[in-house]
């Protein structure tokens, strides 16, 4: 009897999560032996990937330990772990609140990665199921008849019954003309070629200012870069501060209970302009009083200016536009999924800006590390960026501001962030599933899934035996760059893919 395959391709954090659940669960159902699972990771180490594969110890995670386990329904595996493996530790939890509290290294948190599905993957084998990695890059997709053969590069194949689509953070191709050029540098990660190919001395231009330009930062300053370093973004906008202790507000006026009553008295979803309305209600009554909303703009003010002004507000607790949406991480998706697409649309282009700096901020310690570079002069932000190009004859990047202006910079890293735009996706295997029809750009960012199965979705059809995870979903939840709300789907993910193969298990 041939057994029923599951492939996952991805063995990130988000592939490595369903490997375990799948396995667990279908052990549970007594079922193990009759199913194999397999990993398609183009990686040697397995957890590692782009980001947590880092080596620098200023690569650190912008949520804390608690939020970060890779176990369903048991977000605080991670520190838990972490306090388990106390001593072997050290210097890796570099802003430690208390375990529960810590900010990590991200190469300590690619060592719980590979080190849980090492763990599960050996039970697994123990256990008696057909468990396999495929160290390959997966690059193309056939629907078959029944189930998908996946091309891997090599001009091998692999085929399977159900596939799992979880390729990671996709990198930015936004700039796909400067590619071929040797001083740029497509992606913050891995570090070593940016380490390898920037002399030390020498003036370096980030394109972005988000978090990834942070991480950017701290790889030449965890190396001790002794040039100029200059980040060019449209708005400049840096992403605020983590405080140390983060009030939790118990929201009451923007919640689910509210957003229901719309639904039901207007028989209509929610639009941004209420959602907008019942934010200002909540940040009013948090922070005792009216707030002055134009003096909250961001854009137009100097980086340097806010980010001291961000730190003190992270010493004291934080405010009400970093507190109230970090308090509704929970409940942020769901709303996110009552607005109607044209809402949505509005909600990227007035508020997203706004929404990323606030909701993902930096931890206190690398604000801290920037502020240096500010102050020492070393660290510029620029905003207005409009195009970057490549002068042949200058041999230089000509970076073009909105009004007019050009800057001419030798070595550019590319820190705009991961691609929300299917067609922004460097990644050959997105390219090639669009362009076969196997997958569809949802106009908000991501593919078209079923929000309560993961599963794949072109036109009005679902296909029953193909599911997505992770960053490729962002436009329909809001979250994907949450381990936690991830972790979350992957068990619907679970539990409907099992269904599928073995019926409701009891």
């Amino acid at each position: 009897m041939s057994l029923t395959n599951i492939t996952i391709i991805g063995g990130g954090a988000c592939g490595i999560s369903a490997f375990i659940e799948l396995f667990l669960q279908l052990r549970i159902a007594k079922s193990h032996r009759e199913v194999s699972i397999t990993i398609i990771e183009e990686n040697q180490e397995v957890g590692k990937g782009l980001a947590f594969g880092t080596k620098q110890p200023g690569h650190i995670l912008n949520t804390q330990a608690d939020l970060m386990g890779i176990h369903f329904s048991e977000p605080q595996h991670f520190s838990d772990w972490l306090i388990e493996h106390d001593a072997r530790i050290g210097d890796e939890v570099v802003d430690n609140q208390g375990e529960n509290k810590a900010f990590t290294t991200r190469r300590l948190y690619g060592d719980y990665l590979k080190e849980q599905f090492e763990h599960y993957f050996a039970l697994a084998q123990k256990e008696g199921m057909d468990v396999q990695v495929i160290h390959a890059c997966a690059t193309k997709v056939h629907q078959q008849e029944s189930g998908f053969t996946v091309d891997l590069a090599g001009n091998t194949q692999h085929s399977c019954d159900f596939l799992v689509l979880s390729p990671g953070t996709p990198v930015a191709d936004n700039y796909p003309q400067l590619n071929d050029k040797e001083h740029y540098f497509g992606s913050p990660w891995p570090s070593d070629p940016i380490l390898e190919k920037i002399p030390k001395e020498a003036d370096v231009a980030i394109l972005g200012s988000s978090l990834s330009a942070i991480d950017a930062l701290m790889t030449l300053t965890d190396n001790d870069y002794q040039g100029k370093i200059t980040c060019y973004s449209p708005d400049g906008l840096m992403p605020r501060v983590q405080p140390e202790e983060q009030d939790m507000i118990d929201c009451k006026f923007l919640t689910l209970k509210k957003l229901h009553e719309i639904q039901r008295n207007e028989l209509r979803n929610p639009t941004v302009k209420e959602i907008f309305r019942l934010f200002k209600e909540e940040a009013e009554a948090y922070a005792g009083g009216k707030i002055d909303w134009k003096a909250t703009a961001r854009t137009g003010k100097p980086a340097e200016k806010l980010l001291e002004e961000d730190i003190e507000i992270a010493r004291n607790g934080g405010d009400a536009l970093s507190n109230i949406p970090y308090s509704l991480r929970y409940e942020s998706s769901e709303m996110w999924k009552w607005l109607d697409e044209s809402e949505k649309l509005k909600f990227k282009k007035w508020f997203g800006t706004y929404w990323a700096v606030n909701r993902h901020c930096m931890p206190l310690i690398n604000a801290e590390r920037v502020n240096k570079l500010f102050t020492s002069k070393q660290l510029q932000v620029v905003p207005g960026l409009k195009e970057v190009a490549f002068d042949d004859g200058r041999q230089s990047f000509v970076l073009t501001h909105g009004d007019g202006r050009e800057v001419l910079e030798k070595f550019v890293i590319n820190a705009t962030g991961p691609a929300s735009a299917v067609k922004l996706m460097k990644s050959e295997l997105m390219q090639n599933l669009a362009k076969d029809g196997l997958i569809e750009p949802e106009d908000v960012g991501g593919i078209k899934i079923n929000t309560e199965t993961m599963q794949v979705i072109t036109g009005k059809s679902v296909y029953p035996n193909f599911y997505a995870i992770g960053h490729i979903t962002n436009g329909l939840l809001l979250d994907v760059n949450a381990v936690w709300f991830n972790v979350k789907m992957i068990g619907n993910l679970s539990r409907h893919l099992i269904s599928q193969i073995i019926g409701n298990p009891s």
